[in-house]
């Protein structure tokens, strides 16, 4: 596209944020250059420059795992020596075959290893399944990331193996920072970057409380080792992110807040929300050998605005607050005078990241409604003309056979004419 141009039209962004709320994983876009809601997870790993060929090796475990749980095959592969994306073929996507490449790596001494697969045509499209892993062998100043996107109807369908996949190799990698949410798929997009999502992100981030922010190579840095004790702002390194469905507070940054295991779910006590302790080693930011924690909010949801405030992360973040990485960068591209379209920027990033703060008026006042109850999905029952609370089959005794698939935030049809009175809507116990 040409950036002096709109990308989206008004009408666009409304057909489009109506889309997605029907049916995240809608895209939007050029040939081979589409972008839409994805679910996604991240794993910031912080490792020393002697354990890069483990580290790597662990990714490769991983890669191999994943690809057991998809169902649709990767159609590209990044080669790392080449620097280049060329068609997947069980060679290129073995353990063998990349264990050989992070060998390679590790002997040269310097050099990151990456891995990266797509089930699209191109890797500058947003993705149903994805993974891009960065591994430095100059570990001091940069997390490992790895960075996977899930298709989110595979995963409505089985979210018990999803989060059994998910505990598992956060016990593996012990990572220092993880989020997984909804974000504008750009899992394989890389350095730089595209200009058309960084718009998609700005545009969206009005309509929806529940998309994230995520660009590990940018974000990744964390200057922990830093002699100088200088710490970039703009980078993960100086606290951790506004919380997403699900992220992990690990035993550094637990520490930093000053609350111990009890603390945090105390001040997390609620039925919707669900803490998982996971074990992790003794080492430099761990001495204690301190469980980490993993935090789901509820079921994953875009949280549309006019919905009003999400409940649950509201109190999340009002919990980590204090360790809150507010100034964190949030474009892949500079942003520069006269742009036509609308992008983070170093003004309005610090005020999406406080979105959940108690004085916020993101998007603004007018938009910003009360917060909505997280247990309202609980009840099991929605009054016809309201919103529906939670995804899936429900049912009315004011028709038969009304057994009816809604997606979160329809509105729940009524029916008039009915001689039952009233239509309610009832949460339907089998959703087989």
């Amino acid at each position: 596209m040409s950036t002096s141009e709109l990308y989206l039209t008004d009408e666009e962004i409304a057909e489009f944020v109506a889309d997605t709320k029907a049916e995240t994983q809608t895209f939007y876009g050029y040939e081979d250059q589409e972008y839409g809601v994805c679910p996604y997870i991240t794993f910031y790993v912080y490792h020393s420059k002697d354990d890069f060929l483990h580290v790597c090796h662990e990714v490769i475990e991983l890669h191999q795992e994943l690809q057991a749980l998809i169902d649709s095959p990767y159609k590209k592969v990044y080669n790392s020596k080449t620097q280049a994306w060329v068609k997947a073929t069980p060679e290129k996507l073995s353990r063998e075959f990349l264990q050989h490449h992070a060998k390679l790596h590790a002997d040269d001494g310097y050099e990151s290893l990456w891995l990266g697969a797509t089930d699209m045509e191109s890797p500058a499209a947003s993705a149903r399944w994805a993974i891009f892993a960065v591994t430095p062998h100059a570990s001091e100043m940069r997390y490992a990331s790895i960075k996977i996107t899930f298709r989110d109807n595979w995963y409505q369908n089985n979210k018990a193996t999803w989060h059994a996949f998910v505990q598992r190799w956060v016990a593996r990698l012990q990572p220092e920072q993880c989020y997984s949410g909804y974000e504008i798929g750009t899992t394989t997009i890389g350095v730089m970057g595209a200009y058309e999502s960084d718009v998609m992100e700005r545009i969206c981030a009005d309509h929806f409380y529940g998309l994230d922010i995520d660009h590990p190579q940018i974000n990744g840095f964390h200057f922990n080792d830093d002699e100088d004790g200088y710490v970039n702002h703009a980078c993960m390194g100086s606290g951790i992110r506004t919380p997403t469905w699900s992220f992990l507070l690990s035993p550094l940054w637990r520490t930093k807040l000053g609350k111990s295991v009890a603390e945090v779910k105390a001040q997390l006590a609620h039925p919707d929300i669900r803490i998982s302790e996971i074990p992790y080693s003794i080492g430099k930011h761990n001495p204690n050998g301190e469980p980490a924690l993993w935090i789901q909010l509820g079921e994953l949801s875009l949280y549309p605005v006019d919905q009003g405030v999400p409940e649950l992360p509201v109190l999340a973040n009002a919990l980590i607050k204090p360790i809150r990485c507010d100034l964190l960068q949030l474009f892949t591209l500079d942003p520069w005078a006269d742009d036509p379209n609308p992008r983070f920027d170093f003004e309005n990033g610090p005020l999406w990241m406080a979105r959940f703060d108690a004085d916020s008026n993101w998007p603004n006042a007018s938009q910003r409604k009360p917060i909505q109850p997280a247990g309202q999905a609980y009840l099991g029952r929605c009054v016809a003309g309201g919103r529906c609370p939670k995804t899936g089959h429900w049912h009315t005794p004011a028709k038969e056979n009304a057994l009816t698939w809604f997606q979160q935030g329809d509105v729940m049809p009524d029916f008039p004419e009915s001689t039952y009175g009233a239509t309610i809507w009832y949460w339907n116990d089998d959703q087989g």
